[in-house]
């Protein structure tokens, strides 16, 4: 009776002892393992007619069927629990490149020509499917049987990179369901997946046995004539048989003359749906489709490669090693190189930073020295103003007048006193030593402060100067500080300019301008004079200690840049014609929100 399980039993074939009436007959027991695609069921009902057929052609022998998974044919044959194997070419191949099996015969198919060449795949989709083409079911659900099913995915998957198909993007839906191979096919039916990759000639198969509706259709069949089925991919050599090292030489000669004398209208041959067997075909293209996708069972992993070249190239090998460890020394060696010249490149950074602070302090400092007669000039005016007023209120309290007599020259003296406070506040401020410190400011009201400070220099070289100032301007974040240094170093280059240009020609007014302008998000303030002016050359003089005075050090123009980059804006000088210059600086400013 057939059974499921195998015998673990290793050696000669199990004999069973049957009493006749004249003397006992010894029965061989021989175990066949076939691969069973369609399910076990199924399997039984296709070879068991082939195991009564040995039986009638082996005298004394017992066939017993045990109908396997892919994994179980494998551990079956590798365990030796089996005499002989019936499976298809691709794994007939991984089996027989591992272990050492002898094949007896090939199976026959109706086709006339090329009879061995049977297997394939053929990708099906639903009669009413909208896809005609491969590249259509890109990244669509699909079924297969297994990663390693030869006829239900492997030789598809080889066929579509040997087109030049991305075989990754089109199986990136794929779902493996196994055996039996009949369930792809019904997954497809109930519109689970959009096609289904399975062995050629299964769907015919079912559609003959109605199991299935003639309601499907082959993407891109290329069947040959001689082919009953609808293929895919190209056709590869059929079933095998083949003997393990378990049976005998002396059994497998008895089983290669029985399989290949079964006529095609036995009824083994019709149940395997063969036209019968002959002598094993060579399975070199099978061999090459796993080459070529890397899954030949002698291909070895890298890793192992590996060693193996190295001990077959110990000199090479350990060249090899040296130079990796000196490469990662002198990595390393690179890596310390490059954290010490970062600490170092980070402490001038910081120095510098910190010298830089110093000079723009330094600069502001010689500003308000020069403007000293200035400073000196405006808090003496309202001083002696103070002065009046409160000489003024003792004579009145001398002469007893009525107190509200008094009210106006406090109020005149408190004005007097703001005005000294608002001249001293501004010095300290233009004087203070400070990080560059941003906040929303009157762009306006500190032109104004600016010009106030410098006003008893223009009014004393009589230098008049004009504000054209947008009205209605927004307040804008930057820092008021370096910006009121940038406005003084401006102007007082102007006023250099329009004293030099007085000495030269008598006739001529000279005139300061300074504009504001707000437009889209951008700041632009210019200064212009009508002075000595500059050539194209000395326009571009805002480095460091490059200067167009004779007793300049060059730092003005060169601090003036610098504050204005730190706003991420640009300064830029041009001559005017006749003569004069004309200073722009653009700022993009922030708004308050």
């Amino acid at each position: 009776m057939p059974t499921d399980s195998v015998s673990s039993q290793r050696g000669a074939q199990r004999d069973i002892v049957i009493a006749d009436a004249n003397q006992p007959v010894a029965v061989k027991m021989i175990d066949v393992a076939v691969l069973a695609t369609r399910g076990k069921s199924a399997a039984r009902h296709r070879w068991q007619p082939t195991m009564t057929w040995l039986e009638s052609h082996i005298a004394n022998s017992r066939f017993m069927l045990h109908p396997l998974t892919l994994d179980e044919m494998a551990n079956a044959v590798e365990q030796l629990k089996v005499d002989f194997v019936i499976t298809n070419p691709g794994q007939a191949v991984q089996l027989g490149r591992q272990f050492d099996l002898s094949w007896l015969a090939t199976m026959t198919s109706h086709t006339g020509e090329s009879q061995t060449n049977s297997i394939g795949s053929a990708l099906v989709v639903r009669r009413d499917s909208p896809y005609y083409s491969v590249e259509q079911l890109y990244g669509k659900p699909l079924s297969a049987v297994a990663s390693n099913a030869f006829g239900g995915y492997l030789s598809l998957r080889h066929h579509l990179i040997s087109q030049g198909f991305d075989a990754n993007a089109f199986f990136s839906r794929v779902r493996f369901l196994g055996f039996p191979i009949d369930a792809s096919l019904y997954q497809l039916r109930d519109k689970h997946i959009e096609a289904a990759v399975v062995p050629a000639c299964l769907l015919e198969s079912m559609v003959t046995d109605g199991l299935l509706e003639d309601n499907y259709r082959v993407i891109q069949s290329r069947s040959p004539a001689y082919f009953p089925c609808q293929v895919t991919s190209e056709l590869y050599p059929n079933w095998s048989f083949a003997k393990t090292q378990r049976a005998s030489n002396e059994l497998a000669k008895q089983m290669s003359q029985a399989l290949l004398a079964m006529p095609a209208e036995s009824e083994a041959a019709i149940a395997a749906r063969a036209s019968g067997w002959t002598s094993p075909v060579s399975l070199l293209a099978i061999d090459k489709l796993y080459q070529e996708l890397n899954m030949h069972p002698l291909h070895l992993p890298w890793w192992q490669e590996a060693f193996i070249w190295l001990d077959d190239n110990q000199q090479w090998g350990w060249l090899l090693f040296v130079t990796l460890v000196l490469l990662n020394g002198y990595h390393f060696w690179l890596e310390y190189c490059f954290n010490r010249n970062k600490k170092q490149l980070e402490q001038a950074l910081h120095r510098l930073k910190h010298n830089g602070e110093l000079l723009e302090h330094a600069q502001r400092v010689a500003i308000v020295g020069e403007l000293g007669t200035s400073v000196a000039h405006e808090i003496n005016q309202p001083l002696a103003a103070i002065r009046n007023y409160t000489e003024a209120g003792l004579l009145r309290i001398a002469k007893q007048r009525p107190l509200e007599d008094l009210v106006p020259v406090l109020e005149k003296i408190q004005h007097q006193v703001e005005r000294v406070d608002n001249i001293v506040h501004r010095l300290r401020t233009m004087i203070k030593k400070h990080a560059a410190e941003k906040k929303f400011i009157d762009i306006n009201q500190l032109i104004i402060d600016t010009m106030e400070l410098l006003d008893f220099r223009l009014t004393k070289l009589e230098i008049p100067y004009r504000l054209s100032l947008q009205t209605s301007l927004p307040l804008c974040y930057i820092d008021p500080i370096g910006l009121q240094q940038v406005l003084v170093n401006l102007v007082t280059n102007a006023i250099d300019a329009c004293v030099s240009a007085q000495h030269t020609d008598v006739t001529w007014q000279p005139e300061i301008v300074i504009e504001s302008h707000y437009q889209d998000n951008v700041l632009t303030l210019t200064v212009s004079d009508n002075g000595i002016g500059i050539s194209a050359e000395q326009a571009a003089a805002t480095q460091a200690f490059v200067s167009t005075k004779t007793q300049g050090l060059g730092l003005g123009l060169a601090i003036c840049r610098d504050v204005i980059e730190d706003h991420a804006g640009q300064m830029s000088l041009s001559p005017i014609a006749p003569h004069g210059c004309k200073v722009t600086i653009v700022i993009p400013v922030s708004l308050p929100q």
